[in-house]
């Protein structure tokens, strides 16, 4: 007679630490799959970029919270290219420079034949969790052990958050799990890293300080950005679908040549915005007879406020606290939503 049923799981049960080990190796690919597939398309990163200038115009009074937590974690200089931007010229510039452009192409006393392109290529989502990267060639390639030196227990120290004190500069705190997620009134997480003068670190110590930095990174770690590149890219489509008309009158049967150009439909709805009509090597100039206008932007901001209004906007803030069993408090930024 065939013995009983093994019981399901039975070898990982027996070993947490492998199921840890495991679950890590995962988290780290799939992690790594997402990124690279969201920088090739840009389909966060640009819809990051429409989503700043609705809100920055007051053409929206509503939050997309995935994308204000996804800018929090990246930070504005990875986002944006520096400070997220302010006005109609500045959305356009900063589109540039992250699609590619020199930075030299935009200054005053630039040379005839400077190159239009950076050196730097475009831009991208930068990958985060650098204490859990440590571990990543041991865990996910098999290499023999992590190389421990004073660059590799720098990240250690300074992704410490300070979870002693509450600040006073608008930021809000919400403890969770031994565990505070703080945002400021500009919507970036604040992490303090805690005052280590001393090179020399108890092992006791840095065993926690280690401990507390991956737990921190819980979130990064977690955040799918094959999800976001989803939502990113029928955001796209829909705006795409809406404005095509008034894109067709302005720029002509060639502004979208293939679908895998949508991004580019963020860059001819800053220039409809501006004075400039033609950006070489890129977009299509604009018809003469065309005014600067934008509505396009307005056009914009509608598509977005309906995907936040269906409930879209916080599909991975969701699943990010379901799965890390906390509370995301965004409470630091104003939504503004009518009354008041």
């Amino acid at each position: 007679m065939p013995g009983p049923e093994p019981e399901p799981f039975r070898l990982l049960k027996q070993y947490p630490l492998l199921c840890g080990l495991y679950s890590f190796a995962l988290k780290v690919r799939y992690q790594e799959i997402g990124m690279a597939f969201a920088n090739a398309w840009g389909s966060v990163l640009y819809t990051g970029h429409l989503y700043n200038a609705v809100r920055q115009e007051k053409l929206s009074s509503r939050l997309w919270k995935d994308m204000e937590l996804l800018i929090a974690l990246q930070s504005s200089e990875s986002m944006f290219v520096g400070n997220a931007p302010k006005g109609l010229e500045e959305y356009l510039k900063r589109y540039l420079l992250s699609m590619g452009y020199s930075a030299t192409a935009f200054a005053s006393n630039r040379r005839r034949n400077a190159p239009i392109a950076s050196a730097r290529g475009p831009r991208g989502l930068e990958k985060l969790c650098k204490v859990g990267s440590l571990f990543e060639e041991r865990y996910c390639n098999n290499a023999r052990a992590v190389s421990w030196t004073s660059e590799s227990l720098t990240p250690i120290i300074e992704s410490m958050m300070d979870d002693d004190s509450d600040d006073d500069d608008g930021v809000s705190t919400k403890p969770s799990s031994g565990k505070k997620v703080k945002t400021s009134n500009t919507g970036t997480l604040l992490r303090k890293p805690k005052d280590f003068r001393s090179t020399n670190i108890p092992t006791l110590d840095f065993l926690e300080l280690l401990t507390n930095a991956l737990h921190a990174e819980s979130m990064e770690l977690t955040l799918d950005y094959l999800r976001l590149h989803r939502l990113g890219w029928g955001l796209l489509r829909h705006v795409n679908e809406v404005c095509k008309s008034q894109l067709l009158e302005i720029y002509g049967a060639g502004y979208l040549e293939k679908e895998s150009h949508l991004t580019f439909v963020v860059g001819y709805i800053f220039m409809t915005a501006t004075n400039t009509s033609r950006v070489a090597g890129l977009l299509l100039p604009r018809r003469g007879e065309a005014q600067v206008s934008s509505r396009l932007l307005a056009t914009a901001a509608s598509c977005i406020e309906a995907m936040i209004n269906s409930g879209l906007g916080q599909m991975e803030i969701m699943h990010l606290e379901q799965s890390l069993g906390h509370e995301i408090d965004l409470s630091g930024l104003d939504e503004r939503d009518g009354s008041g």
